[in-house]
């Protein structure tokens, strides 16, 4: 029939358009189901949730993890920390070894811990000096540790470190009259104990506030400089959950990075969500004291030296505490731990030696490339070991000289603890500077950029030197340019040893007029320019002052002090972040010396 070819082409048409119409459907209810699934095991993701035991109540001794658990840098690790206050009775560590937390914070008498077996390691050090200390009534009529040998004391679980204080001033701790330890401060100013042991970042603030006179004993005046507040876990935590682990420590060092950076901050939220058993300003006092124990800025925050380490198993060992020579082995935790090459080295060695053997020229050179690079070694070995056998009984003179600060003296006294504390603290700059160089020249000391608020970084920054801008009646003056960005990426430990170095100079060789730093942006670079009205430079010296040990002249060393090595690290430092150092001065007229560091943005989440 005529008309049936077309009635059929019409049919199939139409049926065409329904299996396409049919197919498209399919295809919508198939990628809402995708997008749908997806948002469920999205909502569904396993939240690894642990418990972190502390070793006592809520305040800012933990202000790094209230921090961590605010700003989401432990949600950021897929990880739900519960903060567990300590409670009388109950051992912290005792708690992490029985797995009703996964981790906990503890003192350095984990390692006598681990002697006797127990599987803790250590992951962080927190506080590079202990803040434990002995408080002792004036009125109870002792000047010295010998004259509380058979006073009451309360003494707190894990005070291994002052028991060794004892036996360091010829006391057996065994004779001690040891009663139970309350915790309250009234004990002591009722004089219900003649002493009591404490945290100097805390208890203090109590006692000066109730108008005691009282005593400060610290191990550290005898030489014992312990770490304090340790992050540690166990073995089997490490074993089976190393992910977990690292992702915790990271989280936990980061928001011991932002408390320190916004201690009112963190204060208001302890008050907010922590209880308020402390007042504000006791809260203020220990965050400025437990920054005194931390050194921000100057150490990492977790820094931990094996050296270190190992001079504590050493002082432990004198007093009988742990066997001599304790292997530290599996006690400090390793970040990045290298995988066993020693199959390795040893196919190395031995290919290497058949290779010389056939070829007996290349001997004599293979023989002198070795003794060079031990050599090498050798001095970087040797300067490690060197400043930190400076820094340990200099420590122990920096918190000495902390706590005569803290005591009542007459201007005199006043007078010669400042020509204490000044030497100090540039003899340890000194230590630190050689350490940088070495690890430097080494090749060893890496930057680390991460997102740093500018107007932040830079207010912390001069704040720390405007007590001594202003003791010399200098201005100090801070300017950031309009288009500076509000956060980029730094490494903000180095940057500040960098522009701390310049302006502590810049202070230190102006007698009168202004100190100023000032923050731009030019091109793809962020620019510092820190200017003084001091003594400036002569033409013919600008260009040595960047080389190690030099310095603009002689007389320098002699009238101010200092080794030469600050502005060569400092020009290191800022070639390993893209950048440079240059300067421009005039003898009488003052200096300008201008960091600039590869400038890279962070854009702000919608």
């Amino acid at each position: 029939h005529p008309g049936r070819p077309a009635k059929f082409m019409m049919g199939v048409r139409f049926y065409a358009r329904c299996l396409q119409r049919l197919i498209w459907a399919i295809g919508v209810l198939v990628l809402v189901g995708g997008a749908v699934s997806a948002a469920a095991q999205v909502r569904k993701a396993p939240v690894d949730r642990i418990t972190l035991q502390l070793k006592w109540r809520h305040q800012f001794q933990f202000a790094g993890y209230y921090a961590a658990i605010a700003q989401g840098y432990y949600r950021e690790a897929g990880l739900e920390v519960q903060l567990r206050e300590a409670e009388p009775g109950r051992d912290p560590v005792a708690e992490v070894l029985a797995g009703r937390a996964e981790f906990g914070v503890g003192t350095s008498e984990l390692m006598l811990l681990r002697a006797q077996g127990k599987p803790v390691v250590v992951l962080a050090a927190i506080y590079q000096h202990s803040p434990l200390v002995l408080l002792a009534r004036r009125s109870a009529g002792a000047d010295d540790l010998q004259g509380l040998a058979h006073a009451p004391i309360m003494v707190e679980p894990q005070s291994a470190e002052l028991f060794a204080y004892f036996k360091y001033e010829g006391v057996n701790p065994d004779g001690l009259h040891v009663v139970h330890h309350t915790f309250d401060v009234e004990d002591l100013i009722a004089g219900r104990v003649a002493a009591m042991t404490a945290y100097a970042t805390d208890e203090p603030f109590l006692l000066k506030a109730a108008g005691l006179d009282y005593l400060t004993f610290t191990p550290r005046a005898g030489g014992i400089d312990f770490y304090g507040d340790n992050l540690f876990c166990t073995e089997a935590q490490i074993r089976d959950q190393p992910e977990r682990v690292r992702k915790f420590r990271e989280a936990s060092l980061r928001g011991w990075d932002y408390a320190l950076a916004h201690p009112d901050e963190i204060v208001d939220l302890i008050l907010s969500h922590y209880g308020g058993r402390k007042s504000r300003e006791h809260l203020a006092f220990e965050a400025a004291q437990t920054r005194l124990l931390m050194h921000p800025g100057l150490i990492e925050v977790g820094h931990m030296n094996p050296g270190r380490w190992r001079h504590i198993a050493e002082t432990y060992a004198d007093f009988g505490m742990i066997p001599a020579k304790f292997s530290l082995g599996g006690f400090i935790y390793e970040p990045n731990p290298r995988p066993d090459m020693r199959w390795l080295y040893w196919a190395l060695g031995l290919t290497a030696l058949l290779a010389v053997t056939a070829l007996g020229w290349v001997l004599p050179l293979y023989r002198l490339n070795r003794r060079l690079r031990a050599a090498d070694e050798a001095k970087s070995r040797y300067l490690a070991f060197l400043t930190h056998e400076i820094r340990t009984p200099l420590n122990g003179l920096v918190g000495t000289i902390d706590l005569m600060k803290t005591e009542p003296l007459t201007a005199g006294q006043q007078e010669h603890v400042q020509l204490l504390d000044r030497s100090t603290q540039n003899l340890l700059t000194l230590v630190d500077n050689v350490l940088d160089y070495s690890r430097l020249e080494a090749g060893l000391l890496k930057v680390e950029r991460q997102p740093m608020e500018v107007a932040a970084f830079m207010t912390d920054l001069v704040q720390l030197f405007t007590p001594a801008a202003r003791a010399k009646g200098l201005a100090l003056q801070l300017e950031i340019r309009p288009g500076v960005p509000p956060v980029v990426l730094a490494d903000a430990l180095r940057l500040r040893q960098i522009l701390a170095n310049l302006l502590s100079n810049a202070i230190k060789f102006t007698a009168a007029g202004s100190v100023g730093i000032v923050v731009e942006t030019v091109g793809a670079r962020l620019r510092f320019a820190v200017r003084d009205t001091g003594v400036g430079i002569a033409a013919d010296r600008l260009t040595r002052i960047f080389q190690p040990y030099a310095q603009a002249d002689v007389s320098i060393a002699r009238r101010f002090g200092g080794s030469g090595l600050g502005l060569s690290i400092s020009r290191q430092l800022a070639t390993l972040q893209g950048g440079d150092i240059t300067v421009q001065s005039t003898p009488g007229q003052g200096s300008i010396f201008t960091v600039e560091i590869g400038l890279e943005r962070v854009e702000a989440e919608p």
